[in-house]
């Protein structure tokens, strides 16, 4: 009896299997191995070796942070303990140009690289703002004139911006705990143009603000269309921001192996130190040093709260892919985040950087993002304060 209940169960484990590849659902079982197997509920800021990666080379002569560390002690014990509770991996505080504060934990160090999961969302804007300083691409323009199956009504007048700005009112959904939705499976699956293919505007769009993903997606895909000889989103990147910018270390980005495509909306590994560089950028409106790497307009409305742009939309919480916050002073600041609590956090009038990665984020939100933000920055205050 024994062997016939295991015979049994062989069989219908083996269906299971058999009819997961059959229906283009077998990315589940290397999902699992890299988040169940491992103790996580989803994927996770050390999964770096499970990704199949694009490089982004480093500059031959990297341009290293000044430093002048505060004390260890110069977050009082209670906010170090908080930190701890919390998995944070690292957190930095860059003031006026310099590395005031660093400490790392989960087995962390300065050349740890981890995962940037959404903050890539904003790093693929900057390729795109590269792009349309270039003349390759208009932000007004309507998708449909990169990518044909959005032309006419199909496309119901979706503009690049929209996509930038999260208003295509196109319904990829948005679900990272549903397994068979549509970000697991562009975040496990092969083929990912093919997954985002089949997608057009439910309505006329613009009027509603809805973070997803799969915008980001058609980002990249529009990129690909119209760079020139043949080059990719992390070219972009690579040749006009990260060796520009001194990074010290090389970056990754997951791909597609299939389609040779970013998983833009995230998948994006570097150090924390290389990842402030971007805060300093969105600080400096677009410059290194005496370089202009994307334009200050560009700049400027990639940090404009979308109801500042049109009077369709009344979100002020969000930008060009990046979030946009003011403290309870009142000073504006935006905000890389990803999944998990990962924040590069730039706030102009204090010339201020701070930079949070983790394994865990915190539920608690004020309005649109998360708590946690708001306190990584007071943080960042008492350290500069100090």
């Amino acid at each position: 009896m024994r062997m016939k209940a295991l015979r049994n169960l062989l069989i219908v484990l083996g269906s299971i299997v058999a009819l997961s590849f059959v229906t283009g659902y077998d990315y589940i079982w290397s999902g699992m191995q890299e988040t169940y197997f491992r103790g996580w509920k989803n994927s996770n800021i050390d999964d770096m070796g499970y990704r199949a990666l694009r490089t982004i080379e480093a500059p031959a002569q990297a341009q290293p942070w000044p430093e002048r560390m505060k004390p260890i002690d110069a977050l009082p014990a209670s906010d170090r303990q908080w930190l701890a509770e919390g998995l944070t991996a690292s957190f930095l505080v860059i003031h006026r140009d310099t590395i005031r504060y660093e400490q790392y934990w989960q087995g962390h160090n300065a050349s740890t690289r981890t995962n940037s999961f959404s903050m890539a969302k904003s790093i693929t804007a900057l390729a795109v703002g590269l792009a349309a300083d270039r003349g390759l691409l208009d932000i007004q323009a309507e998708v449909g004139e990169y990518l044909p199956r959005f032309q006419g009504a199909a496309g119901r007048g979706v503009t690049v911006e929209h996509l930038l700005q999260m208003r295509s009112h196109i319904p990829f959904g948005e679900n990272y705990k549903n397994p068979f939705a549509f970000m697991a499976k562009a975040y496990y699956r092969d083929d990912v143009r093919s997954l985002v293919h089949p997608f057009l505007p439910a309505t006329s769009p613009g009027k509603e603000w809805k973070y997803q993903g799969g915008n980001t997606m058609l980002l990249e895909e529009i990129l690909a269309k119209v760079s020139p000889d043949g080059m990719t989103l992390s070219d972009w990147v690579e040749d006009g921001l990260w060796q520009p910018m001194g990074a010290a270390s090389d970056a990754f980005w997951g791909i597609d192996e299939e389609t040779g495509a970013e998983r833009c909306f995230a998948q994006f590994y570097a150090t924390s130190r290389d990842f402030a560089r971007f805060g300093k950028l969105m600080l400096d409106g677009g410059a290194w040093g005496d370089q202009q790497l994307v334009s200050r307009g560009y700049i400027r409305r990639m940090m404009t709260p979308i109801a500042d742009l049109t009077d369709d939309c009344d979100a002020r919480h969000y930008g060009y892919q990046i979030w946009l916050g003011t403290t309870t002073d009142g000073l504006a600041f935006s905000c890389f985040e990803g999944h998990r609590g990962q924040f590069v956090l730039s706030i102009p009038a204090l010339d201020l950087v701070v930079v949070r990665t983790g394994y865990e984020r915190r539920a608690e939100k004020r309005g649109h993002l998360p708590e946690s933000a708001f306190r990584c920055i007071e943080l960042g205050r008492l350290v500069a304060a100090f």
